[in-house]
């Protein structure tokens, strides 16, 4: 298992989806968009199960806003393996 961490600032953390995409193209859910969380940014740290996984590679992460209406940027993420 490793630990995500992400810190966004954003205007409705709601409107955010959070994944953290593997060197083999496999994406790992950190957080869904949520319409009842109003609150501002994100800055979290997630246990992640990826199996069969290694550190070895390229991890990215994925911040997709999915309304249009807001603003925000991407802080800083950091992974423990």
């Amino acid at each position: 298992m490793l630990q995500a961490g992400v810190d966004i600032t954003h205007t409705c953390r709601g409107d955010l989806v959070v994944d953290l995409v593997a060197p083999d193209g496999s994406a790992y859910r950190l957080k869904s968009a949520s319409s009842s969380d109003s609150a501002d940014g994100v800055d979290t740290t997630c246990t992640v199960n990826a199996p069969g996984e290694t550190a070895d590679g390229t991890w990215k992460p994925r911040v997709q806003d999915t309304a249009a209406q807001d603003t925000g940027r991407t802080n800083g993420w950091r992974l423990t393996f």
